[in-house]
């Protein structure tokens, strides 16, 4: 036994010269039969693997030209938000100032309105008054006939009478 273990350990050249043809058939088996067969693997792997890279790259401009399309359609979309806004707050500030220009106008034409429905109710007033007078002044004068007043003093008691109730008025 003790052989056994010191022929699996000590160095024989026969048995090196052996393994090394034995290794250098192996490796002309491989290459005459096996090789392009790996080869054409590997080539095939390599040829997927690139394809898969440059299908990736592909993606990837893709990704970058939609993303910066989209990127662009969202500045011209907030550009038209922000246009849009602008208008409709200066046509609402617009419509504002035409309301208020517009309310403005009819108030002043209800005051105008108001100051000569005014003028002509105090007119009618002072007709009135001056009916009233006149229908006293008639009164009083049958009175200061009754008394037998002078026609003279009787006119200065009526003028007397109308500009003391003009003026009160």
């Amino acid at each position: 036994m003790n052989t056994l273990y010191q022929s699996l350990v000590a160095v024989e050249p026969v048995t090196l010269i052996v393994t090394i043809c034995n290794l250098f058939l192996q490796l002309y088996v491989v290459k005459r039969f096996f090789l392009r067969k790996i080869l054409a693997v590997l080539d095939a792997r390599q040829e997927t693997a690139d394809r898969q890279i440059a299908e990736a790259q592909n993606a990837k401009e893709e990704a970058t030209a939609i993303k910066e399309t989209y990127e662009a359609n969202l500045r011209q979309a907030r550009e038209q938000a922000n246009q849009i806004l602008i208008h409709a707050q200066t046509s609402a500030a617009a419509r504002s100032d035409a309301l208020i220009g517009q309310a403005q106008a009819e108030i002043a034409h209800l005051k105008a309105k108001a100051a000569t429905d005014i003028a002509r109710e105090k007119q009618k007033a002072l007709n009135a008054a001056k009916d009233e007078i006149s229908g006293i002044v008639v009164a009083i004068a049958e009175k200061v006939v009754e008394r037998q007043l002078k026609e003279v003093d009787q006119e200065t008691l009526v003028s007397r009478f109308i500009d003391q109730l003009e003026d009160s008025l």
